[in-house]
C-alpha cells in the first residue's frame, strides 16, 4: 500500500498549528478590543461625569461671598489662573468622586473663550485606561481625556429696551391690573432700538396690554426689532411701526436670579441714620446705607461717589431745580456742568437700590425741571468687585411683591431737559413713569436706557430716543454646564 497520503497530511499538521496561532491572535486582538474598548468608554464616561460635577463646584465658588465674582482676578483675554478656591472646590469633588484619580491628571483653568467673560470654570481629566486582554498582544492601552466647563455669571443682553411684567389680574384696582401694563400719554414719539416686550395678556376688549389716552403717538423701531405682547391692544391715533406682535409668549424677569442686595439700616456701612435733607447746599455722597432716604430741596446739588447706594425706607426726592449727579471718586466738581469730564466711563457710575416694607419703602421720583445726570454702576476699577450688578442704574426691591390691595411706589423719572442718564432701570414689582423734556412740553432726549419693570408709562411730548447697546444695560444671569 502506498504511504503517499498519510506524508501529505502529516506536513499539513504543521499548517493547523500556524492556523491556530493566527486565529487565537485574532480573538485576543478582538477581546481586546472589546473589553478593554468597553472599559476606555466606561472609563471616559465617569471621567466626564466627576468632571462636570467638579466644573459646577468651581462655578459656583465664583460667586463666594467676598469674592472677586470671576474665576480669575487677572482679567486678560484669556483669563489668568483660575482663583485658589475654585481649584480647591474643584480638587474637592473629584476627591469624593474619584478617589484614586491622581492629582497630576487634573488640570484647571478659566475658559479661555471670550464670550464667557472670565466667569466659567474649565476642568480638563486624563488618565490611561485599564489594559487587560490588550497587554497580551503588545497593544498600550487608551488614554482617556474630558473636558468640562461651567458657566456662572453674565454673558449675553436680553436684547430688549423694555420688558414689562405685569401678567394681568383683571380682579386688581383699576390701574394696577396690567390694562394696560404700557400707557402712552400725550403724544411722544419714541424710537427704540432694541425690542419691546409686554408680558400682560389683558385683551383688547378690557382696554389691551398696550394703550394710549392721548393725542396721536408714534412708535417705530429699527435693526429687525418690534413690540411683542401676550395679549391684545386697540391702536387709536397710535402709530407703530413695523406692526406689534399679539399673542407673544410671556417672557420671564430676565434679572431674576441676580443675588439680592443684603445691606440694611440693621448692616452694612450707615452713611445717614435718618432721612437725609438737603436744602440748598451742596453735598459729596459716599455709597453706602442711608435709612430714611434722601431729599434734595431747592437749588441743592448731590454729588455721588462710585459705588451702590442702599435707600432703605423714604426712597429719593429731587425737587424741581435740584441736581442729582454721578461723579468719580477724585472729583472735586461742586455742579454738574462738567458731566462728561467728572463722570468718565468705568471710572464713575451708580446703582441706586430701593428697598424696605409696605409701610416704609418711598417713591424714587426725579421731578421736572430737576437736573438728572447719572451713569450705571460699573466697577471694573474695583477687582471686579460687584459685577453681577454692572450697568444696573435703578434697582427697587421686588419685595413686597404687589398684591390686589397693595401697589409699589411707582419709580417717576422725568427731570426736564436736563436728563443724562443711562442703564437698566430694574423694578420687577412696580410702575416706571417717565415724563418728557422740560416736563412734557417738548424736547428731544437720547438715551441708552433699559426698562425692566411691572409696569411702565411713559408721557409728554418729546422726542425719545432709546439706543440699544448690549454693552450699556444689565446682563441676565446663566448658570450651568456649556461644555
Amino acid at each position: 500500500m502506498s504511504n503517499r497520503g498519510t506524508r501529505r497530511r502529516d506536513g499539513e499538521r504543521g499548517q493547523v498549528l500556524v492556523l491556530f496561532i493566527l486565529g487565537l491572535v485574532a480573538m485576543l486582538a478582538v477581546g481586546a478590543l472589546l473589553l478593554d474598548g468597553a472599559n476606555a468608554l466606561v472609563t471616559r464616561r465617569r471621567l466626564q461625569n466627576a468632571g462636570d460635577a467638579a466644573a459646577l463646584a468651581g462655578a459656583n465658588t465664583i460667586h463666594a461671598a467676598g469674592s472677586a465674582h470671576v474665576c480669575s482676578t487677572v482679567s486678560s483675554s484669556p483669563p489668568g489662573a483660575a482663583r485658589a478656591d475654585i481649584v480647591a472646590a474643584v480638587n474637592a469633588s473629584l476627591a469624593l468622586n474619584l478617589p484614586w484619580l491622581p492629582p497630576g491628571s487634573i488640570t484647571v483653568t478659566c475658559a479661555q473663550e471670550a464670550l464667557y467673560k472670565n466667569q466659567a470654570v474649565t476642568v480638563d481629566l486624563s488618565i490611561n485606561s485599564a489594559n487587560f486582554l490588550g497587554a497580551a498582544i503588545g497593544y498600550g492601552g487608551t488614554v482617556v481625556a474630558t473636558t468640562s466647563t461651567a458657566l456662572n455669571g453674565q454673558i449675553a443682553g436680553s436684547d430688549f429696551n423694555i420688558v414689562l411684567l405685569d401678567p394681568w389680574n383683571s380682579s386688581w384696582p383699576n390701574a394696577r391690573r396690567g390694562c394696560p401694563s404700557f400707557l402712552i400719554s400725550g403724544g411722544p414719539t419714541m424710537h427704540f432700538g432694541g425690542s419691546v416686550q409686554i408680558n400682560s395678556a389683558c385683551p383688547a376688549a378690557n382696554g389691551g396690554a398696550l394703550a394710549t389716552n392721548g393725542s396721536s403717538a408714534t412708535v417705530t423701531f429699527s435693526g429687525g426689532r418690534s413690540l411683542y405682547m401676550v395679549g391684545g391692544y386697540d391702536p387709536g391715533p397710535l402709530t407703530i411701526n413695523p406692526a406689534p406682535v399679539t399673542g407673544a409668549t410671556a417672557l420671564e424677569d430676565p434679572l431674576q436670579d441676580l443675588e439680592p442686595i443684603s445691606s440694611s439700616c440693621t448692616s452694612g456701612t450707615i452713611r445717614s441714620a435718618t432721612r437725609l435733607v438737603l436744602n440748598g447746599v451742596t453735598q459729596f455722597l459716599e455709597p453706602g446705607v442711608y435709612c430714611g432716604g434722601i431729599e434734595l430741596r431747592s437749588s441743592a446739588v448731590a454729588l455721588l461717589r462710585p459705588g451702590i447706594y442702599i435707600i432703605d425706607g423714604g426712597g429719593i426726592s429731587v425737587g424741581a431745580q435740584a441736581s442729582l449727579c454721578s461723579i468719580s471718586a477724585t472729583s472735586i466738581a461742586t455742579n454738574c456742568t462738567s458731566f462728561a469730564s467728572e463722570c468718565p466711563d468705568i471710572a464713575c457710575g451708580v446703582l441706586l437700590y430701593n428697598t424696605g416694607t409696605t409701610s416704609t419703602m418711598g417713591q424714587l421720583s426725579f421731578g421736572a425741571g430737576a437736573t438728572l445726570q447719572l451713569r450705571a454702576y460699573d466697577d471694573r476699577a474695583n477687582s471686579n468687585v460687584g459685577f453681577e450688578y454692572r450697568n444696573i442704574l435703578i434697582w427697587q426691591s421686588a419685595s413686597p411683591v404687589p398684591t390686589s390691595t397693595y401697589g409699589q411706589p411707582e419709580v417717576r423719572l422725568n427731570g426736564g431737559g436736563n436728563v443724562n442718564v443711562s442703564g437698566t432701570v430694574y423694578a420687577p414689582s412696580a410702575k416706571v413713569h417717565m415724563g418728557g423734556g422740560s416736563g412734557g412740553s417738548g424736547g428731544s432726549l437720547t438715551l441708552a436706557l433699559q426698562f425692566i419693570a411691572w409696569d411702565l408709562e411713559m408721557s409728554g411730548n418729546s422726542a425719545f430716543a432709546f439706543n440699544y447697546n448690549d454693552a450699556d444695560f444689565a446682563f441676565p444671569k446663566d448658570y450651568g454646564l456649556v461644555k
